[in-house]
């Protein structure tokens, strides 16, 4: 995060991860970010349980400091620890969630979410059965790297927790993988305040959304410059995928 976002272009709204709000070198930016885009703290997918008093503290600064609309929810856990903030701030639920059918959509609506993430293991078929049944708001990812695993250790210093002696080779520069059989590169991110690690799919997500049931759409980016952003927004803006071998549909077009 060290772009001028402030050229960002046609966005209505922004998801920031929790983690950000902590770092105060991010926050002219997080201020530029939060004056001018509907801003979102975009909850961890874990919180291991001796965290929870850090991050409700990250989080309660974070309000005070910030223009804040809502919470992108990732686990029922944390729908659990942000339920006094529901009156005052919309909670979205995240596709960590694993919405499948319009069944389990309009349960997380019943607890409280006003828009839900749908599972981008989903087909067309199975986004328009939703879309159709679902008399609130829905979300769909059409761009970003997907998180195929989260763990709860670090494969990087080969640990469960963070130690004095580690090499904290998650502050270094470099990025890091894992090769698979085929050949193919799983980006390793690290998060060195809970020692969780995240993979990454070695393919970008790209979808053709055209003619589907959805409000709105939601583009993750990992390490995309502006000029890139900017593009991908544009591209999506006008309904249509990025093309190529780094792209996939995932099970878009296959039958789940």
């Amino acid at each position: 995060m060290n772009a001028n976002y402030g050229e960002l272009e046609h966005v209505d709204c922004v998801y920031i991860p929790l983690s950000y709000f902590a770092m105060a070198e991010y926050a002219n930016i997080l201020k530029l970010i939060s004056n001018q885009f509907d801003t979102y703290i975009y909850m961890p997918t874990i919180i291991k349980s001796n965290y929870r008093n850090l991050f409700t503290t990250h989080i309660d600064k974070a309000l005070e400091d910030f223009s804040i609309k809502g919470f992108v929810v990732s686990n029922l856990g944390t729908l659990t620890m942000l339920e006094h903030y529901k009156k005052d701030y919309e909670l979205i639920g995240n596709y960590t969630l694993n919405v499948f059918n319009s069944a389990c959509a309009h349960a997380y609506h019943d607890l409280g979410l006003s828009k839900i993430t749908l599972s981008p293991e989903l087909n067309r078929e199975h986004i328009n059965e939703i879309g159709n049944h679902c008399n609130f708001e829905t979300e769909l990812i059409v761009y970003g790297k997907t998180p195929v695993m989260t763990l709860g250790y670090c494969v990087l210093g080969k640990s469960n927790k963070c130690y004095p002696n580690c090499k904290a080779l998650c502050k270094s520069k470099n990025d890091y993988y894992l090769k698979d059989r085929l050949g193919l590169y799983f980006r390793v991110v690290a998060d060195n305040v809970q020692t969780i690690n995240t993979i990454y799919n070695s393919k970008i997500t790209s979808l053709d959304y055209s003619g589907l049931p959805v409000n709105s759409v939601r583009i993750d980016i990992l390490d995309e410059n502006l000029l890139e952003i900017n593009h991908i927004i544009k591209t999506v803006k006008q309904e249509k995928r990025l093309e190529g071998k780094d792209y996939t549909n995932a099970n878009f077009i296959r039958e789940v």
